[in-house]
């Protein structure tokens, strides 16, 4: 049996099961998911959107100014156009996809689209999916918004000491990190400059994480980092800074062009080499 039968075998007794699981819940918001999860066996490339949307529920998952989304969205159709154009083929998750009207407007529908794009994620970790999740950092917090405790301080900026200081980085949980994600994640940030080339465009690193990987808990990175195609969570940019410096979300992922060419080419190369 080839691969991509035995891909096909696994999609369908996955799918199957999600859908028994669901249909015993009877849960009236969830979509089904057995066409998302077949195309699996034909995606290279998962690019994750796991941001809330700004008009719907944000229970702290609306990101940046619980306005990520609008920046996210256009620089993962933009990553995935140059992805495409590599030769890879790929799929983006958002999370109000896993409901039947795409509206997140209470907690149960909340917990209800979570825990489906968990299960989701899971399936493209078997499928060896390259997973990437794209998000925009938060910009300065001051330590009393960050936590009381002065231990918060991370980092000086012009003089000033902030709670946190945020920028480009990449971050991956350290409970699921497979050896695939180690060795794409060396090659974006020392033998690629990923990180240097968005901060070319004018972003700042988050200080400390030039040549590092920020390690920290993160549930997306917690079921994907595991894949045999590796994934890795990017931080593009402080959201804050990239609005001072290019207005609006078009101009932003006009302005990143070319690091978004380069982590294409990256993706390809890595997939070519590591990848069956």
């Amino acid at each position: 049996m080839n691969q991509i039968n035995i891909k096909r075998g696994w999609v369908l007794l996955l799918a199957g099961a999600v859908i028994t699981g669901c249909v015993s819940k009877k849960n009236p918001y969830i979509s089904g998911i057995e066409d998302y999860i077949e195309r699996l066996q034909l995606t290279d490339v998962l690019l994750v959107s796991d941001h809330t949307l700004p008009h719907h529920l944000n229970l702290s998952t609306g990101g940046a100014n619980g306005e990520e989304r609008l920046f996210i969205d256009p620089t993962i159709a933009s990553l995935s156009a140059k992805l495409m154009a590599n030769g890879l083929h790929t799929y983006t998750l958002n999370v109000e996809d896993m409901i039947t009207n795409g509206e997140i407007e209470n907690r149960e529908v909340l917990d209800a689209a979570y825990a489906r794009y968990d299960k989701f994620l899971r399936a493209a970790v078997e499928m060896s999916a390259t997973i990437i999740a794209i998000h925009y950092d938060a910009d300065f917090i001051s330590p009393e918004e960050y936590g009381t405790n002065a231990t918060y301080a991370s980092a000086d900026e012009d003089g000033r000491q902030f709670g946190y200081v945020g920028g480009v980085q990449i971050i991956l949980d350290k409970r699921a990190v497979s050896e695939a994600t180690l060795k794409l994640v060396e090659r974006i940030i020392q033998e690629d400059k990923i990180l240097q080339q968005l901060h070319a465009v004018g972003f700042r690193i988050r200080p400390g994480y030039a040549d590092e990987i920020r390690f920290q808990e993160n549930q997306t990175m917690h079921i994907a980092g595991a894949s045999k195609g590796g994934a890795f969570l990017l931080e593009i940019a402080p959201l804050d800074q990239a609005v001072r410096l290019f207005k609006t979300p078009d101009q932003v992922v006009n302005a990143i062009e070319k690091p978004l060419s380069s982590l294409a080419q990256t993706i390809r190369k890595f997939r070519n080499a590591s990848v069956d």
